[in-house]
This record gives structure tokens, sequence and C-alpha cells, in this order.
């Protein structure tokens, strides 16, 4: 399937009858705005997609491990429950994310398994295919969904470009566990501009739905994923940010891939001579690597040592040029704590100057277009 011959008889069995029509990106005005991937910096490897804001640095992974449990062997609470606590855009988010895993059928045995750091690579590769247009609309039984339609081989291809290897089980495994594992989000808004609170309660799974047709060959088997309640909240309004997958993706850490992504979102006004700052302890909680700040010192230890690793990989990256660290005492001196500030490169510095020029030029478009849609109407 690609943009021009996507269409109800080429999609899925589990799906098509459910189908009334299909509008592309260059049909839906807010996926043309999803999919507008022109940036003017110079010399910029132009491997862009989008994150989404502040849900992409939630906790919603499970780190460091692939946590597959038998469902006889499994302890009697599954849910993993993990604290969102962020400021973003002068909004402040505090609240909890609860991770529900997926159900998984085996030859031998049913499983549980949690989303990782396997399934993180794949939605990554997914909004990146979405992201150069392999989106679109459908409509029917369902209500209207925002779907990403792709190929095993095409995602395959996407995590090739930036070093990473996985087989077409794998894949589709990963795809299988974001359908079946399941968000439930409750957290409180405070807008600083307006000093108005709003509370926001749901639950989905990190992917609606995702269907395979029959096509022969595992490699080409053509996919429909449909995206989540969230994801496509956030493309109605333009709660996303660009930033360049190849930049972030490349790296082999999975705490060196989350901290650049997250200086794309937090750090937009990087420029020579700013610094950005951040505690270990609360920056290991907000990545999913400690559950709290009350962890003993051997901890301790093995979390700055990830840090001083991660700091080496963006250094040689050309993210940042330098960082300092500060020792952070308790009341009876004794180190419990360490701050970061790190300061970024021109490099880092250029590229978040044209992704805040295309940003509000994002914006500008949507006021143009509801202005053209009010006039009609």
């Amino acid at each position: 399937m690609t943009a021009k011959d996507i269409n109800i008889a080429n999609l899925p069995d589990t799906i098509r009858q459910d189908i009334k029509t299909i509008e592309n990106a260059s049909q839906v005005e807010q996926l043309s705005l999803f999919v507008d991937n022109k940036t003017s910096g110079e010399g910029l490897k132009n491997s862009f997609s989008n994150t989404f804001v502040g849900y992409d640095l939630w906790s919603r992974f499970i780190r460091n491990q692939r946590k597959h449990v038998r469902i006889k062997d499994a302890d009697d609470r599954v849910v993993v429950s993990r604290k969102i606590s962020e400021r973003i855009e002068k909004k402040i988010y505090e609240g909890v994310i609860d991770i529900n895993p997926a159900l998984i059928r085996g030859e031998d045995s049913d499983y549980f398994a949690w989303p990782g750091d396997r399934e993180e690579k794949v939605e990554r590769a997914l909004v990146r295919l979405a992201s150069q247009g392999k989106i679109a609309k459908l409509s029917g039984k369902m209500g209207e969904r925002y779907a990403v339609y792709f190929s095993i081989r095409e995602i395959q291809n996407e995590l090739k470009s930036v070093n990473q290897t996985l087989s077409a089980t794998e894949i589709k495994e990963a795809l299988n566990i974001l359908k079946g594992s399941e968000l439930s989000l409750k957290y409180r808004i405070e807008d600083e501009n307006t000093g108005e609170d709003t509370y926001s309660e749901s639950k989905m799974n990190y992917l609606s739905s995702i269907h395979f047709s029959g096509s022969s060959g595992k490699a080409n088997v053509k996919c429909i994923a449909v995206l989540n309640e969230f994801m496509s909240q956030q493309i109605e309004t333009i709660g996303y940010r660009g930033y360049y997958f190849d930049r972030v993706q490349s790296f082999k850490r999975t705490l060196s891939r989350w901290l650049s992504l997250r200086l794309y979102q937090m750090f937009k006004y990087a420029a020579p001579g700013k610094e950005h700052h951040f505690s270990l302890k609360k920056i290991s909680i907000k990545f999913g690597s400690i559950e709290s700040e009350d962890i003993p010192d051997n901890r301790l230890k093995a979390i700055r040592r990830d840090m001083t690793n991660t700091m080496q990989d963006l250094k040689k990256e050309d993210i940042i040029k330098d960082y300092t660290i500060a020792n952070v005492k308790n009341d009876l001196g004794v180190i419990c704590d360490y701050v970061y500030k790190v300061f970024p490169t021109d490099q880092f510095c250029e590229e978040v100057l044209t992704l805040n020029k295309k940003h509000k030029g994002l914006l500008a478009k949507a006021e143009v277009l509801d202005g053209d849609n009010l006039l009609e109407e």
C-alpha cells in the first residue's frame, strides 16, 4: 500500500468491512500539516519525524529489560504505576500513569508482556512513517480514526537507517504488545498563564488496533495501525513538534535516545551560552529507570554511571559541547543526588532554531485553515 493505492479493497480483512471511506494526508487538513516535513536548515539531515509533546516523555515503557511473564507465574498486581510530573510550555502536568500489560497467547502457555525498549523503537519508526505521509483518515463503523499504513519491511528499513535490527517476527510481536497494552492516565493540568486547573482521565491502548494482511512473506505483510485517542488529539491540536529521527534514534543506549528527544522538546530556547539543568534522580524517575528518589547508594552510583555514558554519547554526536555535575548532600553531609547542567553545541542550537521556525509556520498555516473554514461556513 502506498499513498496512491490505499483503498478499501486492499485493506486487511479484519478491518475492511468496518471502513466506508479513506482519505489520505493530502485530503485532510490536519494530516497535511502533520506530514509537512519541509525544513530550511542548511546542512541538516532531513530525516524528519514528529514527537508528541509530553506524551513521548512520560514513562510509558518498562526500561532495561524485556518483561514477559507467564500468567500462572505473575504476581497478583501486574499493573505498573508511574508518576507524571512535568512543566511544558507554561503548563504543569501532575498525575499518574498505570501500565497494563498485553495478554499474549502462546503455543504452550499464555503470558503477560509489558511494552519495553523494543516496543518504543517500533512506535518511533511507526510515527516516522506516518510523518512521511503514510497516514490516512478512516471513516466507518468505528467513527473517524487516523491510521498508519505500512509493511513490516518498511519498519525494518526505518530501524536499519538508525542501525537497529529487528526480525519480522519481533516487529509483529512488538506491534501486538503495543495493541494489547493499556494506558490509564490521570493527571491535573495547571495553566500558568490563566491560573486555571483542568483534570484529565482516560484509558487507551498504545495502538487502538493493528491489522495484518494475508500477503505471503513475513517482511512483505501489509499492516494498518490505528492510532490511539491521545495521538489523534495531538494531531488535531498540533500538539507535536518536529525532531531529527536519525539524530535521536541512532544512539545504542535507550537513555541517550530518550534524553536527546527530551532536549528537542524541553530545550526549545537553546542558544550558545545557555544551559539546561536537571536532577539525576528526578530525570531517572521520568525516564523510568527508578521508581522513587529513595534508592540505595549502589543504585545511585549505577544511574550516575548510565548518565555519564549518555553525556559522552551526546558530546560525541555534537548535541552538547559540555556538561557539569554538582553534588547534592543531605543533612548528614552525604551525597544523595547530583545536578547536571548541559550546554548545547552550535549545531544543536541551529537545529532547534530551525524546528522552532517550522512549528511556528505550522501554527500559522493552521490559523489560515481555520479562518478559511469559518468563511466557508
